[in-house]
C-alpha cells in the first residue's frame, strides 16, 4: 500500500464545525504521523470564484480566496511542512473535480488514501466517492472529520463504510503507518 494524507477545507470558514467535532488535534497528530513516515501529504483550500456556479448559489456564502475565512486554521496551518506538502486548491466540493490531485498521487505511485477534514457530509464525503471513483483505495478516519450536525457525520460514514472504504479511527490509522 502506498498512502498519501488528504486533509479536506480545514479552513476558518469551517472553524465551528472542526471546534464542534474535536478534531482539530487528531487531525494535527495525524498530519505529523504521516510527515514522521515520510507519507505525502495534500491539503485542499476551497475557494468560490464563480459567483454563478450551483454550489455558490445554493449556500450563498461563497469564500473569497486569500482571504482570513479561506485561511487554513491556525494549528493545522502550523502543521503543514511548507516545503514537501501539496496545496490543492478547489472549487468544488469534489478536490478531484477540475484539479490535478489525481495525477500528483499517481505521480507519487499512490494507491490508498486517509481523509480527514470539513466537512464530513459535503467536501470530504464527495472527494472519497471521487478517490474511490479513481480506483483509490479509501480509509475515511471518523474522528478525524466534522460536520454541522452529528446525524450528517453518523449517515456520511455508514454510506462510506458500507461501499467506499474503511472508517478507521485517527489512532488507528496511526497505528497501521
Amino acid at each position: 500500500m502506498k498512502l498519501a494524507l488528504l486533509v479536506i477545507d480545514m479552513q476558518n470558514s469551517f472553524e465551528l464545525q472542526a471546534a464542534a467535532g474535536k478534531i482539530v488535534p487528531r487531525v494535527v497528530k495525524v498530519i505529523q504521523a504521516c510527515h514522521d513516515k515520510h507519507i505525502p501529504v495534500f491539503f485542499s483550500q476551497h475557494h468560490d470564484p464563480d459567483r454563478n456556479s450551483v454550489l455558490n448559489k445554493f449556500w450563498n456564502k461563497p469564500i473569497d480566496r486569500g482571504t482570513q475565512q479561506w485561511q487554513l486554521i491556525p494549528d493545522v496551518e502550523k502543521s503543514m511542512d511548507h516545503e514537501k506538502d501539496v496545496i490543492i486548491e478547489k472549487c468544488r466540493n469534489d478536490a478531484f473535480h477540475q484539479t490535478r490531485l489525481k495525477e500528483q498521487l499517481l505521480d507519487k505511485k499512490v494507491d490508498t488514501v486517509a481523509i480527514v477534514g470539513c466537512l464530513t457530509n459535503l467536501c470530504c464525503e464527495n472527494t472519497a466517492r471521487a478517490a474511490h471513483d479513481n480506483d483509490f483505495n479509501v480509509l475515511f478516519l471518523k474522528d478525524g472529520n466534522a460536520a454541522s450536525k452529528k446525524e450528517y457525520h453518523k449517515a456520511s460514514i455508514m454510506n462510506l463504510e458500507y461501499g467506499f472504504g474503511k472508517v478507521p479511527t485517527c489512532q488507528e490509522f496511526i497505528d497501521m503507518l
